[in-house]
């Protein structure tokens, strides 16, 4: 079975953030795809919905058409809710994050980064995003353990 790279989509309105350097470095091995978009509309949403990314960073100002949503918090709350995707929050503006975890999975309040920040960032971010998702499963595994142990004690 073959590892399929981890899908980042990054939506933010401001191209100096998360730029074309940043991302060629962050996805130099291929076991990343960026898609970079600057809005999303009703078609962008529309997608994000239907083809789930692995990840979604999202500004929270100057990314959303108006028939949407208000802002960047709009959209995390409805793809946090709707998609197993993992939401991080973004903005220049810090004082606008503060107390909005719970619109996604990870606030990322540094975006001034340089391009090698950004991927110690981004290794931050993906082993938060695998640490979530692989816990139901061990979970799982450790039930099926656990009563093939009770089995081989007891004989049945």
């Amino acid at each position: 079975m073959k590892i399929q790279p981890i899908r980042i989509c990054i939506i933010d309105d401001v191209d100096s953030y998360f730029n074309k350097t940043m991302l060629n470095l962050a996805g130099a091995d291929g076991n990343l795809i960026f898609e970079r978009w600057n809005k999303i509309g009703e078609l962008e949403l529309k997608n994000l919905v239907q083809s789930p990314r692995d990840i979604v960073i999202l500004d929270i100002k100057g990314i959303v058409d108006r028939e949407i949503g208000k802002d960047g918090f709009d959209i995390a709350k409805y793809l946090h809710e709707n998609t197993p995707s993992y939401i991080v929050t973004t903005s220049a503006h810090k004082f606008k994050l503060k107390n909005r975890s719970y619109y996604g999975d990870y606030v990322l309040a540094e975006r001034l980064l340089t391009p090698l920040d950004f991927i110690d960032e981004l290794n931050f971010i993906i082993g938060d995003y695998l640490e979530t998702r692989l816990k139901p499963y061990r979970k799982l595994l450790f039930k099926v353990g656990l009563k093939l142990a009770q089995k081989k004690l007891t004989g049945n």
